[in-house]
């Protein structure tokens, strides 16, 4: 008979939890051509457990290592070294994909439970502006 584990519950796709959230972001690289450094701003798409997709005007190059806070109101939430393991083109919304390659247990606690405080906030807000008697 086939082997059939595959078929079975006991084969599992790692889940990986993303939450969509549109918190500030500061990204910093160091330009392999010219040395510079550049710092952009944006906005987070989502945020993973081990990754951040981030809308930025300016986009670092495949492959490269990038610097990249989230900030908060007074001051950042969190600073963690990242790699860009993707980026994507599209003139109306460029975006990186960014992988952590530091303090994982940490962006896990604190980036994810500020992804969804953001969420909470953003609903109720738009949740209380549309409840009217």
């Amino acid at each position: 008979m086939a082997d059939v584990d595959y078929a079975t519950s006991s084969y599992r796709t790692p889940l990986h939890h993303r939450i969509t959230a549109s918190m500030p972001v500061r990204a910093t690289w160091v330009d392999a051509e010219s040395g510079r450094t550049i710092k952009v701003e944006g906005l987070t798409e989502n945020v993973g457990e081990a990754s951040a997709l981030v809308n930025l005007e300016v986009l670092p190059p495949v492959g490269s290592k990038v610097r990249l806070k989230i900030l908060g109101d007074d001051k950042p939430i969190i600073d963690v070294k990242t790699e860009v393991i993707r980026v994507e083109r599209d003139p109306s919304k460029p975006m990186a994909a960014l992988s952590i390659l530091e303090n994982l247990k940490k962006w896990k606690e604190t980036a994810m439970s500020e992804a969804q405080a953001w969420v909470t906030r953003h609903w109720q807000l738009n949740y209380e502006e549309e409840w009217v008697n």
